[in-house]
């Protein structure tokens, strides 16, 4: 694999020499040269995307996939924990880099106990605790009460429910983690970091979950040296964890990611889980840059009979799903044990795993020559993405930069030594074929501003039509599962309970709220996304169509002006190409609709669950319970189904008002922070394109009159220096090309 830091260091290198010869060469135009500016303006957007250049690749699939023990295997090293638990609500990033190092960043005291007491807020609490409204975990009698909460709940058989509550589970897990990891807590977020030696310690934080629940993020860096450097690797949650939460930040994380590698694992095969994520896949358009591996379990399949039937009925299930998909089948644990072994570092027990494995040759060949496919078409995968996304408009602009440059100087040589006479005829034809290249710019331009404000019409009618508060499918969708939300499992208790009662009346609450938060994030989240996508591909896709047929204009306009030059005998390198480059896109994402969803500091806490938990409710229950409590028993029997029907409809209406709010919210915060800023920025992307093709190409023959005008005694120093600057531009064409090729991409 070529050492992408390789190229990211040429990349640098050939962009500080350009950088140099233009400053050097700059006093010879006049100061508001197009020429120069042109330069300018491409090196600095040679800096911005130079400035991140990480190539970002999701490990996705199902909880107990073997997502951790497949990174391991592809680092050579069992370092990732394998299966250390759902709980941690943040992605494992690795950073391919050339040495072993790593950081977890610990939570302050004030985010653990902001989360503390919002999942408190989200819980029904026994009778007893409803003054805890300020936990803080640094004093012993809250840490005292908190337990006993606890304690209370799982007596109140809180706890044990089908529904996962990772309310509760958070809560435990401060709990449980407290003595080991409360010294390192301090009042801002703490960082620690491990060198090679000690790389191996992020494991205590991660390998339970009362230890991972403390961490805010946590970064480890190693060297894979066959998939290159400047690459990230995020470990992903499982989808189909049951905290909802997980599954919002994967598809976070998605969208920022160019490759993804999706594992199945060969106990199970596809399950519904997969079937939501390989959607979200679809929704985010990235199968073309998603790789299936199915992690064989070598102790699951005794023979090859068994291996090649697996394979085959997995092909035939994911095929209905995706029917293009590449399946590569291997043991990602074995391929890790192996390469342990070559070092000697199996235990015992694994040494006698491995050894009962090569028993089975024919299935331990299979799983090695899957493996070696995989990471050859990773690689292909990779190097393609790289020049796709990342170095392929670097090096057009620097081609660019260094042609236009190299033009220009030898430009200006041939013409010094000719006379007047000669020169101003040539001035004059210049002109008028600069003055054409200039009206087709214009025009472009003008186009393209109308076509812009037009689209950003028709993006706000579509974005009011789909958010229409009475006919868009999301919301009447969304206010139908509310309206519609069955309660009759939830039994009131016999009438002399009246605190079990209220207590059932809590349970509705957090099952209504979870079931609305998985219908938001697996449901409304990735619709929004889909339409937003359509939305920017026909955004796209128009002024893409009109600016088209203007670069064929801008074609000829500038070969006729460019024939002026060589017909009187100049040497041209810069050349609009006849097919239009795609201009790089906004680094830009749809937000998430975050509504009924808890989010964590670093994405943007204050939705609407903060804003519309229990608490809230409880004024609003407080005249129901005093009404229950104050009953006799032989009143409750007839009462009792009517007030937690009004509890029930009280909390519909809440909801289905509050989610109303959140989104006209964020049909605004869609049109104008995104789709209206994607147009803005795509189509000044355009016009961009088109001045810099065209101003790249402007020799200012009239400064060169002056200065052929002027004929002083340092000219024939200034010609030397000009052959000079030529010379080292050669040089970056040549190194230019290098690239090119070694890149496998075109400008």
């Amino acid at each position: 694999m070529r050492h992408n830091h390789k190229e990211q260091a040429s990349f640098e290198k050939l962009k500080q020499i350009l950088e140099t010869l233009t400053e050097e060469v700059s006093p010879l135009f006049p100061d508001d040269s197009a020429q120069v500016g042109s330069w300018r303006r491409s090196l600095e957007a040679v800096s911005e995307t130079l400035e991140d250049q990480t190539l970002r690749i999701a490990v996705v699939g199902p909880v107990k996939s073997g997502k951790s023990t497949f990174i391991n295997a592809m680092q050579g090293r069992d370092l990732l924990k394998r299966g250390a638990g759902i709980v941690t609500a943040f992605i494992t990033r690795i950073r391919v880099g050339p040495e072993e190092k790593g950081w977890v960043e610990i939570k302050s005291w004030e985010e653990i106990n902001r989360e503390v007491n919002e999942a408190l807020s989200m819980l029904a609490l026994p009778r007893g605790f409803e003054g805890m409204d300020s936990i803080d975990l640094r004093r012993e009698e809250d840490l005292h009460t908190l337990r006993q909460f606890i304690q209370e709940l799982k007596q109140d058989s809180l706890t044990g429910r089908e529904t996962f509550d990772p309310n509760i589970v958070l809560i435990n897990g401060y709990l449980n983690g407290y003595k080991m990891l409360s010294a390192h807590v301090k009042d801002e977020p703490v960082l620690l970091e491990f060198d090679a030696d000690e790389l191996d310690r992020h494991q205590d934080f991660v390998s339970q979950e009362s230890q991972a629940v403390y961490l805010r993020d946590m970064e480890l860096q190693l060297p894979i040296s066959w998939l290159g450097e400047m690459v990230e690797i995020g470990d992903c949650q499982g989808s189909d964890s049951p905290n909802p939460l997980h599954f919002a930040m994967l598809q976070e994380y998605l969208l920022s990611s160019h490759c993804i590698l999706y594992l199945i694992s060969s106990r199970v095969g596809i399950r519904q889980a997969d079937l939501k994520l390989i959607e979200a896949i679809k929704i985010l358009r990235l199968l073309p840059q998603t790789l299936f591996i199915v992690n064989v379990d070598l102790d699951e399949h005794g023979d090859m009979e068994s291996l090649e039937g697996l394979q085959e009925r997995i092909a035939e299930e994911l095929g209905l799903l995706v029917p293009e998909a590449k399946i590569y089948a291997f043991s990602a644990l074995f391929q890790l044990l192996e390469t342990a072994n070559s070092m000697d570092e199996l235990s015992p027990r694994e040494a006698r795993r491995l050894e009962g494995w090569h028993e089975e040759q024919a299935m331990v060949e299979v799983s090695r020559l899957g493996y070696e496919i995989f990471c050859n078409d990773l690689k292909k995968l990779v190097n393609r993405e790289r020049g796709r996304v990342l170095y392929g408009s670097v090096l057009s602009h620097l081609q660019r930069v260094s042609q236009s440059m190299k033009d220009s100087v030898n430009t200006r040589q041939r013409l010094l030594s000719r006379d007047q006479a000669e020169l101003e005829a040539l001035a004059d034809e210049v002109k008028v074929r600069q003055q054409s290249v200039k009206a087709t710019l214009s025009t472009v331009e003008h186009t393209l501003d109308g076509l812009r404000n037009s689209l950003k019409e028709q993006v706000r009618s579509a974005v009011d039509s789909y958010f229409d508060t009475k006919y868009g499918p999301i919301i009447t969708g969304t206010m139908q599962l509310v309206e519609n939300y069955q309660v009759d499992s939830f039994g009131q208790g016999k009438p002399e309970e009246a605190r079990k009662w209220l207590t059932n009346l809590y349970l509705f609450y957090q099952d209504f709220r979870q079931t609305l938060s998985r219908h938001i994030i697996n449901k409304v989240n990735l619709k929004i996304i889909d339409f937003a996508k359509n939305e920017e591909e026909q955004i796209e896709k128009k002024l893409m169509e009109a600016a088209t047929g203007y670069w064929d204009l801008l074609g000829q306009a500038l070969r006729q002006y460019q024939k002026t030059l060589t017909d009187s005998g100049l040497t041209l390198s810069l050349v609009a190409p006849e097919t239009m480059p795609q201009p790089q896109k906004p680094g830009i994402t749809p937000p998430p609709f975050s509504a009924f969803i808890q989010r964590s500091e670093a994405l943007d806490r204050g939705s609407l669950l903060f804003r519309f938990g229990l608490r809230r409710l409880r004024h609003l229950f407080s005249g129901l319970k005093s009404r229950v409590l104050r009953r006799d028993t032989t009143e409750m029997a007839g009462s009792n189904e009517k007030l937690f029907r009004e509890a029930v409809a009280l909390v519909k209406k809440e909801t289905q008002k509050e989610l109303l709010s959140s989104f006209r919210d964020y049909r605004q915060n869609l049109k104008f922070a995104y789709l209206f800023t994607f147009t803005e920025m795509y189509t000044q992307a355009l016009i961009q394109l088109f001045r810099d093709f065209g101003d790249a190409t402007m020799v200012d023959i009239s400064h060169i009159q002056e200065a052929a005008h002027k004929r002083v005694s340092s000219q024939s120093d200034a010609t030397e220096d000009l052959a000079i600057v030529n010379h080292r531009l050669q040089y970056a064409e040549e190194n230019l090309r290098n690239l090119e090729q070694s890149l496998g991409i075109s400008s």
